[in-house]
């Protein structure tokens, strides 16, 4: 919209805050629960927006939009906070005209509602800061533009009453899944909990489980040994269990929103970029722990970012290529082997195996790309500095990214796979837990230390024979496996500590697997199987390589908990001693 057809909205419109949110202020949870639910609206105006997009001539989908306006509207004017009131109200008018087809929704309407959703979205969550008094946000001159923006739209809507009148309205299009596969679910009842409450009750669950388990492998229950002991303590353990699975279901919720961001993120960057996108969204309803949810928003923006960049040809290119003109990322989640797996892919120029090679020899990343397989050198575009730009943009070209992705998967107890066709497009897997407060893991015992490595990364555990042991330079440095082998890293070795077992044939190899990459863990003994509480090992411990936190287990001692990345490092790092 021209600046000229902007009509400047008079100073005295403008509310002093300190007036704005003297009700707000003084009731703390009402305030709460405004923030919550402004929030939880925005989203939902933000999705629908962006299926009105896909179906402008959806009166249904208007009708979704007016609604979380209207109740945004109505919930700020119980607490007198007049800017937002009145700017949602200005808002609300023109979809009132579009829902009694007395105005046409086209792209100057999406785009504003779009702007207004942003703007709506900080203003709300800067509503605590500003009570307390603190430096916020000002807004006010992108409220007065996009205020005078729907005037103008406004004054020129009847032109079109004709064009919408047509359009039959269908009872039953709002249930309808729309072209980016986003589903509408009913609403079911709810109860707003604090984060902070539901938080410090899991982690209760926690101390609830480890004191359940001390008690049944405390030695003088064990004695006693009487049956009513074993039944109580048997019912203690399926109460315990039953427990700690609806606590941590309370703090599940589905990637929805985090793939709604994305959506709404490749909409944006595709118009910067001029390469016209689509997304196709499935399993947006698979639900993982809250706290993984929120850590993993950056790192599939940043992933979404470089696929726009870098892997989406240029509209001539995909001409060239026989391509369709609009390209396609999809976002697909799903439950696999007790974790769950966020897949991005796209239909575009694929990952360039040369290209990718040259770049990291000509930036000192390698030295020879001749002996990599096409898997290794597709790694590369993880280490630190790598970048294929060739000019420094806002979006690319400072050779931080990809390296930051996978340390914060990593840091979610999660590994990255890469799966790419030249031409064809490339698939990013990225395979997480369900949780970040309890880990399903196998119990290893090295001397007299107990480890624990999570289920997901575990392939297998045999006994090797001695002669499927092969050495170099007179130290064990692989072990067959059928047709393969795989480096051996003995955890005695690399933690410092005393294994009772001399010979690796005498001991347990535990097969563990990070992005394809496997390592041959030397350990003395499996003791089983155990679901563990992950406990922080505080700052003084964290970075260690190969560890990830800690558990107490049954018997009160502390485990440590392995990290398969770092162990595969590890790994590395000694078969390069063994070979020097």
């Amino acid at each position: 919209m021209s600046a000229t057809g902007r009509k400047k909205a008079p100073k005295a419109a403008r509310v002093r805050i300190d007036d704005e949110l003297a009700s707000f202020a003084a009731d703390p949870e009402l305030a709460e629960m405004f923030v919550a639910d402004g929030l939880d609206h925005l989203g939902t105006i933000e999705q629908t927006i962006l299926k009105l997009e896909a179906s402008p001539a959806d009166l249904s989908l208007v009708n979704d939009l007016f609604r979380p306006f209207h109740t945004i509207k109505g919930n700020a004017g119980v607490l007198g906070i007049r800017s937002i009131e009145t700017f949602s109200h200005k808002l609300e008018t023109l979809l009132d005209l579009a829902r009694s087809g007395a105005h046409a929704i086209g792209p100057l309407e999406i785009e504003l509602v779009l702007k207004a959703v942003d703007v709506l979205q900080l203003m709300v969550r800067e509503l605590p800061a500003r009570a307390a008094g603190q430096a916020v946000t000002d807004v006010a001159s992108r409220c007065e533009a996009l205020v005078a923006d729907v005037d103008v739209l406004i004054a020129g809507g009847a032109a079109t009453a004709t064009v919408l009148a047509a359009v039959p309205q269908r009872a039953d299009e709002s249930t309808d899944p729309v072209e980016t596969g986003v589903t509408w679910f009913p609403e079911q009842s709810t109860v707003k909990v604090s984060t902070a409450k539901l938080d410090a009750l899991v982690d209760m669950v926690g101390e609830l489980v480890i004191a359940q388990a001390i008690l049944a492998e405390d030695p003088g229950v064990l004695r006693a040994g009487e049956e009513r002991v074993a039944r109580q303590l048997a019912q203690v353990r399926r109460i315990t269990t039953e427990i700690q699975r609806n606590a941590m279901s309370m703090r599940m919720v589905p990637i929805r929103q985090t793939f709604q961001k994305m959506v709404r993120l490749v909409r944006d960057l595709s118009k910067s970029f001029d390469k016209p996108t689509s997304v196709t969204v499935t399993g947006d309803d698979t639900e993982l722990d809250r706290k993984l949810v929120e850590q993993l928003t950056d790192p599939l923006m940043h992933m979404v970012r470089n696929t726009l960049d870098h892997g989406i040809e240029p509209r001539d290119l995909r001409a060239a290529a026989g391509k369709p003109a609009t390209a396609e990322i999809r976002l697909k989640a799903f439950h696999r082997g007790g974790g769950v797996v966020v897949e991005i892919s796209d239909d575009g120029a694929g990952l360039d195996t040369d290209r990718i090679a040259a770049r990291a020899i000509a930036q000192g990343l390698i030295a020879d790309s001749t002996a990599m397989t096409a898997l290794e050198i597709h790694e590369l575009i993880f280490r630190a500095g790598f970048s294929t730009a060739e000019r420094v943009t806002e979006f690319s070209g400072r050779g931080v990214g990809m390296d930051v992705v996978r340390r914060n998967i990593q840091a979610l107890r999660g590994r990255i796979e890469i799966h790419s066709e030249r031409g064809h497009g490339a698939r990013f897997c990225l395979h997480l837990p369900l949780t970040l407060a309890i880990v399903d893991g196998l119990l290893l015992r090295v001397g007299t230390e107990r480890f624990v490595i999570p289920t997901p990364s575990v392939r297998e555990s045999l006994r090797p024979l001695p002669g499927d042991v092969h050495s170099t330079h007179g130290r064990p440095s692989v072990v067959q496996v059928r047709e393969r082998l795989i480096p051996l890293l003995h955890l005695g070795d690399a933690f410092g500590i005393r294994c009772t077992s001399e010979r690796i044939s005498d001991g347990t190899v535990v097969i563990v697997e990070d992005s394809g990459r496997p390592v041959a863990l030397v350990v003395d003994e499996l003791l089983g199987k155990r679901e563990v509480v992950i406990r922080s090992l505080g700052e003084m411990f964290r970075g260690v390589p190969g560890i990830a936190g800690g558990a107490i287990l049954g018997d009160g001692r502390i485990g440590l908990i392995l990290d398969t990345g770092g162990l595969l490092a590890l790994a590395a790092s000694s078969q390069a001693q063994i070979a020097v």
